[in-house]
C-alpha cells in the first residue's frame, strides 16, 4: 500500500484510536491494548470497576475485527456515553478521472429499503457521498433466518485518491446514535497533498 498523505483529526471525546499492529507503539498486542483502554476509559467513573472485564472484551474484540487494506480503525466510545461500534477508513490509490463518489461505492447485496444517498462535504475531497443501508442476512446458525444489519458508508474523491469509511451494526438505533460523529470524522480528514506519491 502506498505511503497515504493524509491526516485524520479525531475528537478523542467520541472516538478511540485502534491500533492495526503494535510495532513502535507502547502494547505487545491486542489484549495489553485493551487492558489500557478499559483502564483509562473507565478511570474516575461510577461504577467503572464493575464492568471493566466487558470493556476490555469489547475493546479485544474491536482490535481483532479482521482488518484487511483497513488503514485507521476507530470505536466510538464518547465520553459521556456507552460505547458502540467502530468506523474503519480505507483509502486507495486512484486518479481522479471525475466519476461520482456514488459510483465508485461497493455493491450492495439484498436491501430491506431503498438505501439514502446524501452528498456530503469534506476538506480537501472533490465530491463525496454518504450512503445508509439497511441489509438483509442469513443470521450466523440458522437455515437462512433473516437479520438486518444496518451500514453507513462514506466514499470522497481527490486527485489520486478514494477514501472510504465503514460502520457497521446489528443494532440501527446505535449506528444512528453515532452518525453525527461519522460525519464530523469523515469530515475531517485531510489531505496533505494533492497527487498520490
Amino acid at each position: 500500500m502506498p505511503a497515504v498523505p493524509f491526516t485524520t483529526p479525531y475528537d478523542p471525546d467520541r472516538w478511540i484510536h485502534v491500533p492495526l499492529d503494535y510495532v513502535d507503539s507502547p502494547w505487545a498486542d491486542a489484549g495489553e491494548w485493551a487492558a489500557w483502554v478499559a483502564d483509562a476509559a473507565l478511570r474516575d467513573r461510577e461504577g467503572g470497576e464493575a464492568v471493566r472485564d466487558a470493556v476490555r472484551e469489547e475493546a479485544l474484540s474491536v482490535a481483532l475485527f479482521p482488518a484487511e487494506h483497513v488503514s485507521f480503525r476507530f470505536w466510538h466510545y464518547p465520553n459521556d456515553a456507552e460505547p458502540s461500534g467502530f468506523a474503519d477508513i480505507f483509502v486507495q490509490a486512484r486518479e481522479d478521472d471525475g466519476t461520482s463518489p456514488a459510483d465508485l461505492l461497493p455493491e450492495l447485496a439484498m436491501t430491506a429499503v431503498t438505501p439514502a444517498l446524501t452528498d456530503v462535504e469534506a476538506a480537501g475531497q472533490r465530491a463525496a457521498v454518504r450512503r445508509l443501508s439497511l441489509g438483509v442476512v442469513a443470521r450466523p446458525g440458522t437455515d437462512g433466518e433473516p437479520m438486518l444489519v444496518p451500514k453507513a458508508e462514506y466514499l470522497g474523491v481527490t486527485a489520486g485518491w478514494v477514501t472510504y469509511v465503514l460502520s457497521v451494526d446489528f443494532d440501527v438505533n446505535a449506528l444512528e446514535g453515532r452518525l453525527d460523529d461519522l460525519d464530523a470524522l469523515f469530515a475531517g480528514i485531510e489531505f496533505a497533498s494533492a497527487t498520490a506519491s
